[in-house]
Order: structure tokens, then sequence, then C-alpha cells
């Protein structure tokens, strides 16, 4: 998992290889330490690709595949599944972007905000990611967390107008390193608010109360909604790095299937 920060500032684009804000993954704390508050993901032509002068401060995470982002003076920075391009571009048609059609990303629009200068060197377990990631809906159903798959209400394949996508109140960054040698016990618990939870590095086992036991990886994401009931439980993996946004658009929710 790496991050970089592209600004450009006097007519010059640079790139430098920042951190994220992040809290051990057991102590909470504020969810609004990255102020996203439109986010949006799909596998969109990168021809289609909006200019990134138009959306403001932007964040760009890599689900699967690899993005490729190319300055004028043909310096090209490329982005692997959990990695995060942190964009403040103002120069329209000053950066181009390449990948694959099976390439997916999540794009979220922040308040402005500077990524700290550290950064952690993070240990990978997992092969590349490509096609579609694992989409995971947790939800309550009367006392019991059943999982299912995202039904995701806005387009995927053409990024629609920054006023439609779906609202959050924040994000932050969670990491835990729970080795290599087995998953960890975990423990039964609820989200503590409807939030979106992309793992950036490591791996889970994410079991409900229905029994159905989901193993999510880099580039995966699940929609934790059990804010009542009996919960879900956590089984982690590796150096585990986690980006929970805030959901705060009903247009996310789901209606169960009977």
């Amino acid at each position: 998992m790496q991050v970089r920060h592209l600004a450009d500032g006097a007519g010059v684009l640079t790139s430098r290889r920042v951190g994220l804000p992040y809290r051990d993954a057991r102590v909470r704390g504020p969810v609004d330490v990255i102020p996203i508050r439109r986010f949006w993901l799909g596998r969109p032509p990168c021809t289609e690709f909006p200019d990134p002068a138009g959306l403001g401060n932007v964040m760009i995470v890599t689900l699967s595949g690899q993005v490729s982002v190319t300055d004028g003076a043909g310096i090209t920075e490329t982005s692997r599944p959990g990695d995060v391009l942190i964009l403040d571009v103002a120069s329209h048609n000053s950066i181009r972007f390449h990948w694959e059609p099976e390439t997916w990303v999540l794009l979220a629009v922040t308040e402005p905000w500077v990524p700290p200068d550290e950064f952690e060197t993070v240990r990978r377990l997992e092969p590349d990611r490509r096609g579609r990631p694992l989409m995971t809906w947790i939800y309550d159903d009367h006392g019991i967390s059943r999982s299912q798959p995202i039904r995701w209400p806005f387009p995927l394949t053409t990024v629609p107008p920054v006023a439609e996508w779906a609202r959050s109140n924040g994000a932050f960054v969670t990491r835990r390193d729970y080795g290599t040698e087995a998953f960890d016990e975990g423990r039964w618990h609820n989200g503590p608010r409807p939030q979106i939870g992309l793992t950036l590095n490591g791996r889970a086992l994410n079991e409900s109360g229905d029994g159905t036991v989901t193993e999510p990886w880099t580039g995966d994401i699940a929609f934790l909604d059990d804010v009542d009931g009996g919960g879900h439980v956590t089984r982690g993996l590796g150096d585990r790095w986690m980006l929970f946004i805030t959901v705060a658009d009903e247009t996310l929710r789901q209606v169960e299937e009977r």
C-alpha cells in the first residue's frame, strides 16, 4: 500500500509519497479525520474519467487492476490495489489516466486537507486483485446479522456528476498487524454507524449471524450496516489497513428480498 499526493503550484505538478493518518483498530476516535463529503465506485473507461481540476480535492483508491497517472512531462505514477492517490490539481488537462477495462476505482471528494509526510512500510500478503472486488452488505435482520452482495445504486461504468455521488460525513483509517500465522479469533461487535469498510491491505474473515463467511482482502468493500442486533465478527490476518467512510445517504440502504 502506497499513498501519493499530486498537486500543482505555480504551474508545476509535483508528486510525493505521503502517509495516511491512522489509529489502532481497537481504539475509537473521530470519524472525520479525512473530510470526505461524496464518494462513488465503479469501473469507468479511463478515457471518460473526469478532469480532476473540475472535481476539486479528490482521492482515488485503486480497488483492482492498476491505475497509471502521467503528467505533462511524461512522469508516470502507477497505483496498485489498495494504493491511494490524493489529488489537489487546479490546472485543466495537466494529468492523464490509463488503466485496463477491468480496473475498479473508488473516488472521493474531500474538503481541502494535507496528508502527513510520514509514511509506513506495509507488508503485503496477497497478489494484486484483478476484476470485480468483493462487495458485501452486512445488515441486521430482527436481531441476526446477515450478509449479501451489495446492489450498488449508482452506474458503474460512467461517472455521474459529483452531486449524485453518495454522501459522507467523513472518513478515518485504522491499522492493526495481526501477524501472518493464522487469523485472529476476533470478537462479535456491531458497526458503530453505517459505514463503508475498504480493505487497503491485509485480509480478514467476516462472519455474520446467519453463518455466512466472506474473506475480504486488498481492494474489497463491505457496507457495515448492522448497527443493531447480534453484530458480526472480524478475524484479521497480516498488516491490515482499513479505510472507513461514513455513509450519510439513504440511497445505499438495501431492501431485503423475501
